[in-house]
């Protein structure tokens, strides 16, 4: 009974560890892109991320498939993209102001869908 009851434990110790570290996201450049030629970019003056808060954006977002990514993404004309790793792995990200991001990999083949719901958008000031 002890036993099972330590390799129960044994388990979920070691399934949490995987949960948490499942998408280890860090960083690596952000730069800031405005679409001048879209009549609406003025908003993006007061769209300002920190590394930190691009992280936080791919931490607490709502993870979408394709189809939910493509209906309910609002696109503004600013962005900040730039390069980070996942798991060790190296990949190109894009965040949009209004809080949709996607993960390219290395062909530019989009890995992952982000959109920022419920909490997310009042964790990271400016974004929504």
């Amino acid at each position: 009974m002890i036993k099972n009851i330590l390799v129960l434990s044994a388990t979920f110790f070691i399934a949490s560890c995987a949960i948490n570290h499942e998408n280890n996201i860090q960083i690596l450049t952000a730069i800031k892109v405005v679409d001048s030629t879209k009549p609406d970019f003025k908003v993006c003056e007061n769209f300002q991320l920190t590394e930190a808060e691009i992280t936080s954006f791919f931490n607490s977002a709502k993870q979408v498939s394709n189809e939910e990514s493509h209906g309910e993404s609002l696109i503004m004309p600013c962005q900040y993209s730039g390069k980070l790793t996942m798991n060790k792995k190296a990949y190109t990200y894009e965040l949009f102001a209004g809080g949709t991001g996607y993960i390219y990999d290395e062909n530019g083949w989009v890995v992952k869908n982000f959109i920022c719901k419920n909490n997310c958008c009042r964790k990271i000031s400016n974004l929504c």
